[in-house]
């Protein structure tokens, strides 16, 4: 049986599409596009959009298949009840687990993880690098990651956006919805990159351009600072 990293994608009867076994690898931590877009969480967090209660998600996370395919995604959780032994006999918990059966576009999956690593995004943990285009990140067990402010993105150097960077690279479709998105418009959505925005005061991709521009101008200003009355050159023949 092949595994997957997520435990809801663990499923020894059910065949997934050839395009979710392309996403694949030897080494099953390396299954990115499923560990990091069509993740638990982010499916936990639609769950909710669609009115299902804390309890509900609990109890049916576990039994979800998250199938998948090229354009869109198959989330199936089976409608069943759960009967729960505890000692000292005869004592009996049943549970009746909400089922869902439900093809969701992968725009919905995008948007979840960008809204999701918006509000994990702390920008009071960052603090000022080297230079005037980098950043510094800290983290929650004391390790220190690097962020690059570039043109027309910012980079990071945790496992978190490198995972993210490769799953887009592997799925074209999610990519294209990343790149329309309002807010990310191809962003990697990581949430040191979404710090650093809220650091420079920035919501949006566009807004960061114009900050990275202002910055640039000032790191280059206070660089080529000059006397405004220079001395007068004195010519020797």
């Amino acid at each position: 049986m092949t595994r997957f990293s997520a435990k809801a994608h663990i499923k020894s009867n059910y065949n997934y599409s050839n395009f979710h076994k392309s996403l694949l690898h030897e080494d099953n931590s390396e299954d990115y596009a499923l560990r990091h877009i069509y993740s638990l969480e982010n499916t936990k967090s639609l769950l909710q959009k669609w009115g299902w209660t804390a309890e509900e998600i609990k109890q049916g996370i576990d039994y979800a298949t998250i199938d998948v395919y090229q354009h869109f995604v198959y989330v199936h959780i089976s409608n069943k009840i759960i009967r729960e032994y505890k000692t000292p006999a005869p004592h009996t918990t049943v549970k009746k687990i909400r089922g869902l059966s439900r093809f969701v576009s992968k725009a919905d999956f995008v948007e979840v993880l960008v809204n999701r690593s918006w509000q994990k995004a702390d920008p009071y943990k960052l603090q000022p690098g080297d230079n005037w285009d980098d950043l510094i990140a800290r983290g929650n067990t004391g390790e220190f990651y690097e962020l690059k402010l570039c043109r027309y993105e910012v980079t990071c150097t945790c496992h978190a956006y490198s995972g993210l960077e490769k799953a887009f690279n592997q799925d074209a479709v999610a990519s294209k919805y990343l790149m329309i998105h309002s807010t990310a418009q191809g962003q990697i959505p990581d949430k040191h990159i979404f710090a650093a925005w809220k650091y420079l005061g920035c919501e949006t991709l566009r807004q960061y351009e114009y900050c990275w521009l202002e910055r640039k101008e000032a790191a280059l200003k206070e660089t080529w600072q000059f006397d405004p009355d220079p001395e007068p050159e004195i010519l020797t023949w």
